[in-house]
């Protein structure tokens, strides 16, 4: 069977299409491949000699001008933090603080030193243990 001519023009401006989307794409691979991937460095960073810093200018804290306040009270996430590291500080305190009031072995005072008592297991008054 002979292909008529619609049937060529057709197959031919498939085949343009194609060449089209072919070149479209290999211009931008080599406009991105002339794109250097990192920017090149000033040369002067590596020639000036460094600045000296001294204790009279403010250092960077790293903080970004920003008031520890600031950083730490503006996002909401930091409150679940800083209320259980103050529970656990409060917890520590009030358990040493029971432990030097109430234990035995521990003495404080020095009169309370000087009758020590060689611990017998069977003492009950201390009732932790």
């Amino acid at each position: 069977r002979l292909a008529s001519a619609e049937d060529i023009e057709s197959v031919l401006l498939v085949r343009n299409r194609n060449i089209m989307a072919l070149r479209s794409s290999l211009a931008r691979v080599a406009a991105m491949a002339r794109k250097p991937a990192m920017p090149a460095m000033p040369k002067t960073q590596f020639t000036e000699p460094a600045k000296r810093r001294f204790a009279a200018l403010p250092a960077n804290d790293g903080m970004g001008g920003k008031t520890a306040k600031e950083v730490w009270l503006d996002d909401a996430g930091t409150y679940p933090v800083i209320i259980i590291i103050g529970g656990a500080c409060v917890f520590c305190f009030s358990y040493y603080a029971h432990n030097i009031a109430t234990n035995p072995d521990i003495r404080v005072w020095k009169d309370k030193r000087k009758h020590t008592v060689i611990r017998n297991w069977e003492m009950s008054s201390w009732g932790h243990h």
